[in-house]
């Protein structure tokens, strides 16, 4: 396996688990919302999971187009 690929399932692995940290964040805000808590913070949290997530997406796609330009003939 060569430095792309293993960069590659690197940042495929930080989208899957930025996915679980944004859906488990929501899942948060729902369950304090309901219970009458302050969700100020909490979605604050999740605006930057969301943002970072953002970031993750945009960076595996780069270093993926890169790749696919660098095995072409």
């Amino acid at each position: 396996m060569d430095f792309l690929e293993t960069t590659l399932g690197m940042l495929e692995r930080h989208v899957l688990l930025g996915e679980r940290h944004i859906e488990r964040q929501r899942a948060i805000v729902a369950d304090f919302h309901h219970k009458g808590f302050r969700i100020d913070l909490a979605e604050d949290l999740l605006s930057l999971f969301e943002q970072m997530q953002i970031l993750h997406v945009s960076h595996r796609d780069r270093i993926l187009k890169l790749s696919c330009e660098l095995k072409k003939p």
